[in-house]
């Protein structure tokens, strides 16, 4: 069994796709446990603040066939992949760590998923690595 940290992220109608998204979730993965959800300001694109959260899950899924599910999820509530990444989205679901290893970007290291993370798992605080945060990213909501 492979433990996963997600991070789930929406910018419109946040509060509708994050929930839908969570539902779908709930009934993939019964012992599924999430984060309280965090407001955040849209870094590098215009749009409406997102809604973040983390949800912490067990699968016999290999990581390939996670991340295809996870784009298929993105996929169903709408996510538009066209003209580049940073735009607003209705559903962003993000591999953050693979039994306990970080995954591609070090996201783990944004204070939309490091605050949120941190209520799920224990997340050291890498020395100096979280000056990476922007100021507006400083202000964090929770909701």
């Amino acid at each position: 069994m492979n433990q996963v940290l997600l991070g789930l992220g929406s910018n419109i109608r946040p509060e509708y796709y994050l929930y839908e998204a969570a539902k779908h979730l709930r009934l993939r993965f019964p012992g599924i446990r999430f984060s309280g959800v965090y407001r955040s300001a849209a870094i590098g694109m215009d749009g409406d603040d997102f809604l973040n959260a983390c949800c912490l899950l067990d699968t016999d899924l290999v990581q390939q066939e996670l991340v295809a599910f996870c784009k298929a999820l993105e996929d169903d509530y709408g996510r538009d992949r066209s003209e580049g990444s940073w735009k607003p989205r209705t559903l962003d679901v993000d591999l953050i760590q693979w039994n306990g290893q970080a995954i591609g970007d070090d996201l783990i290291l944004y204070a939309h998923v490091f605050v949120p993370a941190a209520e799920l798992i224990d997340v050291p605080v890498p020395q100096g690595k979280l000056l990476q945060l922007q100021q507006a990213e400083l202000r964090l909501d929770k909701i």
